[in-house]
């Protein structure tokens, strides 16, 4: 019989006979860059506010500083 086993990366408990697939669907690679998926998309945003020209780098941080105002 299949023993529980956790998933490394998010956690949930699966049987060992699905956690492969479970991983290879719910967790692809290229989701995941650096010790953790949102480091790997910090990384992305920051190489693609690198490209943004200053006004839209602005209007970003004016975004984001609003939305950090929000309540959880």
């Amino acid at each position: 019989m299949p023993e529980p086993v956790r998933c490394d990366v998010c956690g949930k408990l699966f049987s060992s006979r699905h956690l492969s697939s479970h991983k290879r669907l719910a967790h692809p690679k290229h989701k995941l860059v650096g010790s953790s998926a949102g480091e790997g998309a910090m990384k992305k945003i920051l190489e693609l506010y690198k490209d943004l020209t200053a006004e839209d780098k602005r209007r970003v941080l004016a975004e984001l500083a609003t939305l950090a105002q929000e309540p959880s």
